[in-house]
Order: structure tokens, then C-alpha cells, then sequence
């Protein structure tokens, strides 16, 4: 079903005044190719859904369950590179999430518990070198923060 014949209302997916089950596409402007495919449970977002360039290259990949995230979301750059890797439990982030340049370079790699960072947080710049490293411990960073080395960015604000 065209995704342009649903409402939403009070964060559920209707058709007709009926909470919606199925599937809903998108096409690109001026295309009969599709651009977003997206499932719905009883009004709510569930299974897979995904997203298309232009080209028909896949550009994202997501899973839902009774309205909320989980699993792994995949996003690729328009070359077909990898771009993000994110982990959802119940509708949080969970465990290592990872994001690459276009070039297929790490610059990015964070660990969640429940939504929030916990333990190994690295950043990198495009050329490879370290931004940002540090750890979350007992909801303290400790560690390289951009150009902070070794010091609590409110610690370093707040002191005199």
C-alpha cells in the first residue's frame, strides 16, 4: 500500500480508522522505483523495513518488534560502503555501534548498556588518527576527550 494513504495518529499507523497491518512503500519523486518499504503490526512498526538510493542501492536495513527498535541497524553510503552499525534492544541502544567514512574507515566504535555508553568509547578523524578515547565507568569519562587528555570536561569547566 502506498505509504501516503496511512495517518498517524497518537504514534500508531492507520488506514480508514483501522490500526494498520502491512506493508507501505514509497516511490522516488517522478520514479516507479521504490525508495522505502516499511511493515506494520496492528498500527505499529514491525519486521524489516528498508531504504533505497536512486541507484537501487540499499541504504538502510532495520528490524522492529511491536513498535520498537531491535536488532541491528545497517546504513551504507551510496557507493555501497558501509556506514553505520548500530545495536537495538527493546528500543535502546545495546552493546558495540560502529560508523566508517565513506572511504570504508572506522571512525567511530561505542559500547551501550540499556541506552547510555558504557566502558570503550573511540572516535577517529578521517585520516586515522585518534579524536576521542575514553571510558565510561559508574557514568564518569575518563580519557582523551577531543582535545581534553585525561580530564572530565565538566571537571575541567567547573574548576578553578
Amino acid at each position: 500500500m502506498p505509504a501516503h494513504l496511512i495517518s498517524n495518529k497518537n504514534g500508531l499507523a492507520y488506514y480508514e480508522n483501522t490500526p494498520f497491518s502491512g506493508t507501505t512503500y514509497t516511490l522516488f519523486p517522478n520514479q516507479k522505483d521504490t525508495s522505502e518499504i516499511f511493515y506494520y503490526l496492528e498500527g505499529k512498526e514491525h519486521g524489516i523495513w528498508k531504504k533505497f538510493y536512486a541507484n537501487k542501492q540499499i541504504r538502510e536495513k532495520r528490524e522492529f518488534k511491536d513498535g520498537k527498535k531491535v536488532g541491528t541497524l545497517f546504513k551504507w553510503w551510496e557507493n555501497g560502503k558501509m556506514q553505520m552499525q548500530y545495536v537495538f534492544e527493546d528500543d535502546e541502544y545495546q552493546g558495540t555501534c560502529k560508523e566508517w567514512n565513506d572511504t570504508g574507515m572506522l571512525i567511530k566504535e561505542m559500547n551501550y548498556a540499556k541506552g547510555h555508553e558504557e566502558g570503550s568509547q573511540k572516535w577517529w578523524y578521517d585520516n586515522g588518527k585518534i579524536k576521542s578515547n575514553y571510558i565510561i565507568k559508574n557514568g564518569r569519562r575518563f580519557g582523551l576527550l577531543g582535545t581534553k587528555n585525561c580530564i572530565n570536561v565538566t571537571d575541567s569547566i567547573f574548576k578553578k
